[in-house]
């Protein structure tokens, strides 16, 4: 296990300790045609409990199906992020991101747990060579749901790393082709604009980061929208 992985593995360990995922919770109801009287008390029981299925519904399912979203996500959160970012649970990055934003999670006791487990799955993602979620995907969730890029770009630049630069490389193999970097917005609604400062981080990164072939299509794809302007 490197360092990174061990500090997203305390970190996780931190925010099911704050978050109480043995004990039960305040009862849950919602709308009776989604969810059942057994999975209401599923979910009111600890979250560790909560078997994974009904642990992604939950995750992923629309806010306004429940009597108190923001306090059933609050007491389920520790749980979906260690099994979202472990890839045990197969879920929709950027949609649990906005979720976690309807959750009001900066108001959350344990925020900055939330924020630490978000920090460390970061940094253990651009050090893993095959990570369980793709770095793309990783990087929506965490600025999406911290609401800013720039953190995470700066780690990932501080990270000059043959196994960070192959993730770079993948990234652009999804972020360039459809030419749409410049207007590219990060969260399951949009809610994030990122397309200025993303590429205005690429283009100031040190010579050798990107290959020769992706910083001309960089180049290229930035000509072409200034033309359009």
């Amino acid at each position: 296990m490197t360092t990174a992985q061990l500090r997203l593995h305390h970190a996780l360990d931190a925010l099911d300790a704050a978050g109480s995922t043995t004990r039960p919770g305040p009862p849950v109801h919602g709308c009776e045609h989604c969810w059942t009287a057994q999975d209401f008390a599923l979910l009111t029981g600890p979250a560790d409990l909560v078997p994974n299925e009904l642990l992604r519904r939950a995750a992923m399912k629309s806010w306004d199906l429940w009597d108190d979203f923001p306090t059933l996500y609050r007491r389920l959160a520790p749980r979906i992020l260690r099994e979202f970012s472990t890839g045990r649970l197969i879920a929709d990055g950027p949609l649990i991101a906005s979720r976690l934003l309807t959750a009001r999670w900066r108001e959350w006791p344990h925020a900055e747990l939330v924020t630490e487990v978000l920090d460390a799955w970061w940094s253990a993602t651009l050090e893993d060579p095959e990570p369980p979620r793709s770095v793309p995907e990783v990087l929506e969730t965490v600025a999406t749901t911290t609401g800013t890029l720039t953190p995470w770009l700066r780690t990932w630049a501080d990270t000059a790393t043959v196994t960070a630069d192959r993730h770079l490389a993948d990234a652009l193999e999804r972020w360039l082709p459809q030419g749409e970097v410049l207007d590219l917005k990060f969260g399951f609604y949009g809610e994030l604009e990122v397309g200025a400062e993303l590429t205005q981080w690429l283009l100031s990164l040190p010579p050798g980061r990107i290959g020769a072939d992706q910083r001309y299509w960089l180049d290229l794809v930035i000509f072409h929208c200034r033309q359009d302007i």
